[in-house]
C-alpha cells in the first residue's frame, strides 16, 4: 500500500510539474531570449567577443525551448506525440536538441576562456580575443558538435518501454546495447561534465588575473577611458560566473539519471522504481530546459552594464513606436538622453530662472554629461 501512494504521489507532482513548468519556461524563455538578441546584437555590442558567444549561445537555447520545452509540453500534456510515433521526426529532433544542449554550454566555456585571455597580463593572450577570432572558433566548434553528434540521424529508433502502470509506451531512444550506453556516456561528458569542469578552471584563473589586476591599478595611475574599459570587463565576468555556477547545477542532473536508467536496463524493477527513475529523469530534464531559459534574467541581476542595455534598447523601441522614451533619468530637469547641444539649453534656462545657484547648477550639468559620456 505504502508503495502504491508514493507511485500515486509521484505520478501526480509529475503531472502538475508537465502542466505548469512547461508554461513558465516557455513565457519566461521567449521573452529572455529576445532581449538577449535584441541587446548582444547591436553594433556596439558586436564588437566585444564575449558578447558573440553570448549571442551564439542565445540562439541554440531558443531552439531548446521550442525544440525541447515546447514539443514535450504537447506530448505531456495534449496528446500530440509525433516525435515517438513518426521515425524522421524522432531523429530530427532529438539530433537538434542533444546538439543545441551541448552547444549552448561549449558557446558559455568560450566565453569563459575569452575572458580569460582578456584579463591575462600577457600582451599576445589578450590579441587573441578579437571579434574575428570568436566567429572562427564558432563556426568551427558548430561543425564539430554536428558531426560528433550526426550518428543521432541514423541509430535512433522508436523503441517500446513499459511504464511504471505496466503499459507499453513508445520512446524515441538510441538502440538498445552498446550504442545506448555510448550516447549516454557521449551526453554526459559533452554536455554536463567537461564543459563545467573546465568552467570551474578558467573561472579560477580569471579570478587570479582579476586580483592581480586590482593590485596593479591600485599601485598606478589609470586613465578615465581604461578604467571604463576595466569596469565594463568587470561586469562582463562577473555575468559569466553567474551563468557558469547556474550551468554547473542544472546540467549534471540530466545525463546522470539518463546514464543510470541505461545502465540499469537489463534489471528487474519495481513499479516504484520506475516510477522514482521517471520522476527523476523529469527533474532533470526540467532543470535542464531551465538551464536554457534564464540567461536573460541572470545576466540582469549581475550587470549594472547590461541593465543600462535593456534601458538603452526599451527606449529605442519606444522612440521608433511612440516617438517617446519610456524610461528616462532627469537630473535639474536635464534628460540623461537628451544631446549635449540640449542639455546646455536646459541648463541655460535653469540659470536664468534660479541665479542663485547658478555655480551649483553648472556644476551638476557638467557631472551629468560627465556620466552621459561614460554611459
Amino acid at each position: 500500500m505504502a508503495d502504491i501512494e508514493i507511485i500515486s504521489t509521484l505520478n501526480t507532482i509529475s503531472i502538475y510539474i508537465n502542466k505548469i513548468f512547461p508554461i513558465i519556461l516557455l513565457i519566461v524563455g521567449t521573452f529572455g531570449h529576445t532581449c538577449n538578441i535584441l541587446i548582444f546584437s547591436k553594433r556596439t555590442q558586436r564588437t566585444n567577443p564575449i558578447a558573440i558567444y553570448f549571442l551564439s549561445s542565445t540562439i541554440v537555447n531558443l531552439i531548446i525551448v521550442y525544440i525541447g520545452v515546447f514539443i514535450r509540453y504537447l506530448q505531456d500534456n495534449w496528446n500530440m506525440d509525433p516525435v515517438n510515433n513518426d521515425l524522421i521526426v524522432c531523429r530530427i529532433r532529438s539530433f537538434l536538441q542533444y546538439l543545441s544542449f551541448s552547444l549552448s554550454n561549449w558557446y558559455i566555456l568560450l566565453a569563459t576562456v575569452d575572458r580569460y585571455l582578456i584579463s591575462s597580463e600577457n600582451n599576445n593572450r589578450r590579441q587573441l580575443s578579437s571579434v574575428k577570432n570568436a566567429y572562427r572558433i564558432i563556426f568551427f566548434t558548430t561543425i564539430t558538435f554536428i558531426l560528433l553528434y550526426c550518428h543521432i540521424l541514423i541509430l535512433y529508433n522508436i523503441q517500446s518501454y513499459p511504464t511504471s502502470s505496466n503499459n507499453l509506451q513508445n520512446y524515441c531512444y538510441p538502440q538498445r546495447g552498446w550504442y545506448r550506453t555510448f550516447n549516454d556516456v557521449q551526453l554526459l561528458i559533452q554536455f554536463s561534465l567537461l564543459p563545467p569542469i573546465l568552467m570551474s578552471i578558467f573561472i579560477t584563473f580569471i579570478l587570479k588575473n582579476i586580483h592581480t589586476s586590482h593590485q596593479r591599478i591600485a599601485n598606478t595611475v589609470v586613465p578615465r577611458h581604461h578604467a571604463r574599459i576595466k569596469k565594463r570587463d568587470l561586469q562582463l565576468s562577473k555575468m559569466l560566473l553567474f551563468q557558469v555556477l547556474i550551468t554547473i547545477i542544472c546540467s549534471l542532473p540530466l545525463a546522470i539519471s539518463q546514464l543510470i536508467t541505461t545502465m540499469s536496463l537489463t534489471w528487474t524493477k519495481t513499479p516504484l522504481r520506475l516510477a522514482v527513475e521517471a520522476f527523476l529523469s523529469l527533474i532533470g530534464r526540467q532543470l535542464a530546459y531551465m538551464n536554457c531559459s534564464i540567461s536573460f534574467y541572470i545576466y540582469t541581476l549581475a550587470g549594472s552594464q547590461f541593465r543600462l542595455e535593456i534601458r538603452r534598447t526599451i527606449n529605442d523601441i519606444t522612440v521608433v513606436l511612440c516617438r517617446k522614451r519610456l524610461l528616462e533619468k532627469s537630473r535639474i530637469g536635464i534628460d540623461r538622453g537628451l544631446s549635449p547641444a540640449h542639455a546646455q539649453v536646459a541648463s541655460a534656462r535653469q540659470q536664468t530662472q534660479q541665479p542663485k545657484v547658478a555655480g551649483s547648477n553648472q556644476n551638476d550639468v557638467q557631472t551629468t554629461e560627465n556620466q552621459d559620456n561614460q554611459v
